[in-house]
């Protein structure tokens, strides 16, 4: 057998074990509960068959790409810098392109989660438009790009991950203060919308990278983490831009006060 059906298949079969609790509970609520077949059900089992290869095929895409770009682009960026150092010090201000490569690789990984584009989407609907999609996956992605900047600061610099995280948590403590009340839910959930199939995936590989390649940091203790910073970021980025918009002129506009308000009373 052919090694990429070989992998297919190996692919497919996790996929199908890692997807049977779902379908176990779906099909015992759908028999024994609601005591119906689904409405048009050929179309839904199709529709199955499309989600299980396709993550299959994602599983491949990432052991066969992702991880091992985001992996080498870590050491290809990390080396000149522990190389221009003396005696091999880790300098913290050295790693500027490092620091730059975190925070595009964050914005630009979230703007493609579909997630987000998703939920961005509906809360658009929500709003009737007072509230643009693209405004709040903007926000959002300014808040990953952050997120991922501080992580790869914090494993450069050595910092303690808690100290670090007490920092953030705090920020976001602040904001809730000064946000609209009723949009602080959905900055919360923002977090979640931004660390997803795309994010998650290359930024670990990333961050492990960039623990394995310096000296004295631990790729398990030190390159994992940052995924909390880019959970975290996000909802103060979204607290903060609805703060913004709360104290800039009122307006109906589509980035108006009112657009908080209509986000609000729609959720």
């Amino acid at each position: 057998m052919p090694a990429f059906a070989h992998d297919l298949l190996h692919a497919l079969l996790a996929t199908l074990l890692d997807a049977a609790p779902v379908a176990l509970v779906v099909g015992v609520f759908q028999a024994f509960v609601l005591c119906r077949r689904p409405p048009q059900l050929p179309r839904v089992l199709i529709g199955v068959a499309y989600v299980v290869l396709g993550l299959a095929l994602f599983r491949l895409g990432l052991e066969w790409s992702l991880l091992p770009i985001g992996a080498d682009l870590s050491e290809r960026l990390t080396a000149p810098s522990l190389a221009a150092s003396p005696d091999g010090e880790v300098v913290w201000h050295r790693f500027l392109w490092l620091y730059l490569f975190a925070a595009s690789l964050g914005f630009a990984t979230t703007m493609v989660e579909p997630a987000l584009t998703a939920i961005a989407d509906r809360v658009g609907t929500l709003t009737g438009g007072t509230l643009r999609p693209l405004a709040l996956r903007l926000a959002v992605a300014a808040g990953v790009s952050l997120g991922l900047l501080l992580g790869t600061l914090r494993i450069v610099a050595g910092l303690p991950l808690p100290w670090a995280v007490a920092g953030l948590v705090g920020l976001i403590a602040a904001l809730v203060a000064i946000a609209p009340r009723q949009v602080v839910p959905l900055a919360f959930d923002c977090g979640g919308f931004a660390t997803s199939v795309v994010t998650v995936p290359m930024v670990a590989a990333f961050a492990v990278g960039v623990a394995t390649v310096i000296p004295g940091r631990d790729p398990l203790t030190d390159g994992f983490g940052v995924i909390l910073f880019a959970l975290l970021s996000p909802v103060a980025s979204v607290l903060a831009y609805a703060a913004a918009l709360e104290r800039g002129p009122r307006d109906r506009g589509p980035g108006g006060t009112d657009a908080v308000q209509a986000t609000t009373r729609s959720g």
